[in-house]
């Protein structure tokens, strides 16, 4: 029985259709996102096809061998997790190490760009659009200075495409990572397929450095107001040392990167949570167990005392 059910916890890191439920309660009514309505329940009702986004990592390694500001890990010496695949289940956790942008497996290859694979059904006929955005939480740093006036952020977006030319290789090559430097607050990064029949225009910066981009402006702006959201998919971000140094990294947004203290980077948590459930973090070589792997033997346990 522990074994069947082990494996069945590892086939839920894949895709699937979200719950409409807890769509609404995210992405309408707010609960989690820095501000509500980012959705209508007409675009959530919507959704009828999966969109599958598979992250297939190189092992990360963090210590004061890298270059600076990757050879700060807050004091927890050489930070490492294993290489891991796994495909988003709509709405699992992750870490910022998980799901980042860079490969940081040698200090000659820390800035090599790597990325998920992002696929969804299309229908002849229709074009379609992505874009993926993050809605950042409700963590006091995100209402402090200049972030108090966002209410949301673009990543990334790929227009026009149909099923006559396919997936755009834009979708990998241009993807811009999640990074949520807060640890105990996860920011919600969510991926979206628009289907429209009407050409759609790239929109600018919606404001001032994108500063007053919402989803509802996006689609006004990109001139696919009436588009059907049909794909969607999403993640629970949390920071963590890795992605404090990447804001430090970024010469606008270094003035802003909590410190070690204030952003609770103290510990091994939040560090390597990817989907395979295998990804175990090291800390100054001494394995600390994944949250994930310790809730799949408590159940496995737990389930066993009960039939027995």
């Amino acid at each position: 029985m522990q074994a069947l059910l082990i494996a069945g916890f590892v086939t839920l890191a894949a895709a699937a259709l979200p719950d409409t439920a807890k769509l609404k309660s995210i992405f309408i009514d707010g609960q989690g996102p820095k501000k509500d309505g980012t959705l209508t329940q007409a675009q959530i009702d919507s959704i009828d096809r999966e969109l599958t986004i598979e992250f297939d990592y190189p092992a990360f390694t963090m210590s004061s061998a890298m270059p600076s500001p990757f050879n700060d890990t807050c004091g927890l010496g050489t930070v490492s997790c294993p290489a891991h695949k796994f495909s988003v289940t709509p709405g699992m956790d992750v870490s910022m190490i998980d799901v980042r942008g860079f490969a940081m497996t040698t200090a000659s290859e820390y800035l090599t760009k790597i990325s998920p694979t992002i696929t969804f059904d299309m229908n002849a006929g229709k074009k379609y659009s992505f874009l993926m955005f993050d809605t950042l939480s409700k963590a006091p740093f995100w209402s402090a200075g200049m972030m108090a006036s966002l209410q949301a952020l673009e990543h990334y977006s790929v227009v026009n495409m149909d099923q006559s030319s396919g997936l755009s290789a834009d979708l990998k090559t241009t993807f811009r990572p999640s990074g949520n430097v807060v640890a105990a607050t996860p920011n919600i990064y969510a991926f979206t397929v628009w289907e429209h029949t009407e050409d759609a225009t790239k929109p600018e910066p919606i404001g001032p450095m994108g500063s007053q981009f919402t989803v509802q402006k996006w689609i006004q702006a990109a001139g696919i107001a009436n588009a059907s959201l049909v794909a969607m998919n999403y993640y629970k971000g949390y920071g963590n040392v890795y992605s404090r140094a990447t804001m430090q990294n970024n010469p606008a947004l270094a003035s802003n990167t909590p410190d070690c203290t204030a952003g609770g980077f103290s510990s091994a948590n939040k560090m390597c949570m990817s989907g395979d459930n295998s990804a175990t973090p090291v800390i100054s070589g001494v394995s600390t167990t994944s949250w994930k792997r310790s809730l799949i033997f408590g159940i496995s346990l737990a389930v066993t005392v009960t039939r027995h």
